[in-house]
């Protein structure tokens, strides 16, 4: 009998795990500061996205395991959490949305990526495993935190790679590097948004799970509206082939993302000026260059240099969408390397935006290399308006953890 229960409960248990989530309705009300009903607030859960209707009510066809994000028009913020798990989200039905802090005619942004955070319960997986000093990364975090909310940014921006390596080793790993992660992100000064980079994200059985970020860091894919400018926050770690077919991480805006992307830019106003947030570059002036054997400069040494796959392989098909709109500036890390440029030869001139890495000089990536340097660090930005367009500035700031040589500006 008891040999017959077990195989049933087998049998069932295999069901339940092939059979396809179920849907959640996530619907409610979005109310502002005095408890009237607010129109145009976005709720979206990374895979559909909708508005508030002029009575303030929304309905989001979700499912489990996804997280639920609002979108707080100009002005306003939401009131507690902003984000929650779907089925939080659809127990809570109302989300309230209260005054914001006043923004100023210069935004103020911090730019921060790749720290690799790590710690001793969290020991690196791939080849510099032993190699560093396991305090030293979370000690480039806490160096550079005075001086972040000292600037007071209007928004802090994380361009991916907060974990070391969570892509790799045991899901036990994974997690304790997201706790630490998750820690010291709290530590940021707010507003502040996140996307997910290649070293943040898990490939078991061939596929993009991002369940370790949503559970920690909320969603993956984000709408913030910043005074007149929206800012995309887009997750295109994907997969790819080496040469000998086996998988490795790429540049690879998901279809499923692509889809969102086009239902959110069709709810924002026409002339909503766009800044776009990704891991991977959408465009690169390091990416494809030749190896420092053949006489170029190169971020670091090797046969093949910064290959293709460091950009987004869909980029084209990204562009097609955002440049129906007033673009200003592409903001990316991953290759761990200070750029800015204007790109001119589009319908409209784009700033483009590489940020360096936090983690120190540890990494390779990080030295000097022929007569270029990429020293490590965060960055102060600025975005301002005039007659000609939206301007970026900004400032590489170098911390205790970096070379001496203080803080260099760097104009468009």
């Amino acid at each position: 009998m008891n040999r017959l229960r077990n195989l049933i409960c087998s049998l069932v248990l295999c069901l339940l795990l092939a059979a396809p989530a179920a849907a959640l309705t996530v619907a409610g009300r979005a109310l502002g500061p005095e408890g009237q009903p607010l129109a145009g607030v976005l709720v979206s859960d990374g895979v559909g996205v909708v508005a508030s209707d002029h009575e303030g009510r929304y309905r989001l066809q979700s499912a489990p395991g996804r997280v639920v994000a609002i979108t707080a028009p100009a002005g306003l913020r939401v009131k507690g959490p902003w984000w929650l798990p779907a089925a939080a989200a659809a127990a809570q039905q109302v989300f309230r949305l209260a005054p914001a802090r006043p923004l100023e005619a210069r935004l103020r942004l911090v730019i921060i990526s790749d720290p690799h955070l790590f710690d001793a319960s969290s020991p690196q997986q791939g080849r510099y495993r032993g190699q560093v000093d396991p305090g030293l990364p979370l000690r480039a975090w806490q160096a550079a935190l005075p001086g972040i909310k000292e600037f007071n940014p209007h928004l802090s921006l994380m361009a991916g790679d907060l974990c070391m390596d969570a892509d790799r080793g045991p899901l036990a790993h994974a997690r304790a590097q997201f706790r630490v992660a998750a820690r010291a992100w709290d530590q940021m000064p707010g507003p502040k948004r996140a996307v997910p980079g290649n070293h943040d994200l898990r490939y078991d059985g061939g596929r993009v799970d991002r369940a370790l970020w949503h559970e920690f860091l909320g969603p993956a894919r984000h709408v913030y509206i910043l005074g007149p400018l929206a800012v995309l926050l887009l997750d295109n770690p994907g997969l790819g082939q080496r040469p000998d077919g086996r998988p490795r991480s790429t540049g690879q805006l998901p279809a499923e993302a692509l889809a969102w992307l086009d239902r959110a830019l069709a709810l924002l106003p026409p002339q909503t000026p766009l800044v776009v947030v990704s891991h991977y570059p959408l465009a690169s002036p390091l990416a494809g260059i030749n190896p420092l054997y053949r006489g170029a400069v190169v971020k670091a040494p090797g046969p093949a240099g910064l290959a293709l796959r460091d950009v987004d392989q869909s980029a084209a098909l990204v562009m097609g969408l955002l440049l129906r709109r007033p673009l200003v500036g592409l903001i990316s890390g991953h290759q761990h390397a200070l750029y800015q440029a204007r790109l001119r030869s589009l319908p409209q001139a784009v700033h483009l935006l590489g940020a360096p890495a936090l983690c120190g000089r540890w990494w390779q990536g990080d030295m000097a290399y022929g007569p270029l340097r990429f020293p490590p660090g965060y960055l102060q930005a600025w975005l301002s308006q005039d007659q000609e367009g939206w301007h970026l500035a900004t400032q590489l700031v170098r911390g205790k953890w970096a070379p001496p040589g203080g803080a260099r500006k760097n104009q468009p």
